[in-house]
């Protein structure tokens, strides 16, 4: 009977660790080893650089935010735009810039300053960013603020097939009807109503909707408000 011992007789050869043989190629390749080495260390701390450089900038722009709407607030109009372009020049690759964009834009609405907010949203409405509905919207406030229903139809109508299901569309489906409306659309005020009263049941919108179908035309409204965005 032949020795069984010979199946086995790879498992004999002293087969070298695998940490032996990475000593061996660093020994043989030194230079290419110190080489990576280094190019490894320096992306490593550029990423840290740029990580804690970035948090320091985003840091900055939200306080320089803040304190922009405080003056704001406080009635210093002049004093918060200057604050708000600096963010918007200064820190634009920041997440506080579109905000900054967009307070620019709510305070040039509230001066009655349409044309100029709207040109501010506008930076932010064909945008990825969580703003971008809010600005689309408020644009089109701005076109209808200044009595651009044509305009303010179409940024309405450019949302609701952008964002048909955002928390904001049934508010806009209302300002869509309502500038139809005033346009003298009243089929299409209609339609838009209806589809209201049937996307949106039990809701206060739903019953506005109602209301306008039952009753008599509008008066002109008073200049809307911009759309409050979220963070």
């Amino acid at each position: 009977m032949p020795d069984s011992t010979w199946i086995h007789s790879e498992d004999t050869v002293i087969k070298p660790h695998r940490f032996e043989r990475i000593l061996g190629w660093i020994k043989n390749n030194r230079e290419t080893f110190i080489g990576s080495s280094v190019i490894l260390l320096a992306l490593v701390l550029f990423s840290v650089y740029f990580f804690v450089h970035y948090r320091d900038l985003r840091d900055t722009a939200w306080k320089n935010l803040f304190i922009a709407q405080q003056i704001g607030y406080a009635g210093n109009i002049p004093q918060a735009q200057e604050q708000l372009k600096g963010i918007a020049a200064s820190y634009g690759n920041t997440t506080a810039a579109p905000y900054a964009v967009i307070t620019q834009g709510d305070i040039l609405f509230a001066q009655g300053k349409f044309k100029e907010a709207g040109d501010e949203y506008a930076k932010l409405a064909s945008g990825k960013t969580d703003l971008a509905p809010f600005a689309l919207y408020s644009l089109g406030k701005c076109k209808e603020a200044a009595g651009d229903l044509a305009g303010a139809q179409a940024q309405y109508s450019d949302f609701l097939s952008k964002n048909p299901d955002h928390f904001m569309a049934p508010e806009v489906q209302a300002s869509l009807a309502r500038t139809q409306e005033l346009a003298g659309a009243k089929d299409l005020a209609k339609a838009t109503y209806e589809k209201i009263v049937l996307l949106y049941p039990d809701t206060s919108w739903a019953m506005q909707a109602k209301a306008r179908l039952e009753g008599p035309a509008p008066k002109a409204p008073a200049a809307p408000k911009p759309a409050p965005a979220k963070k």
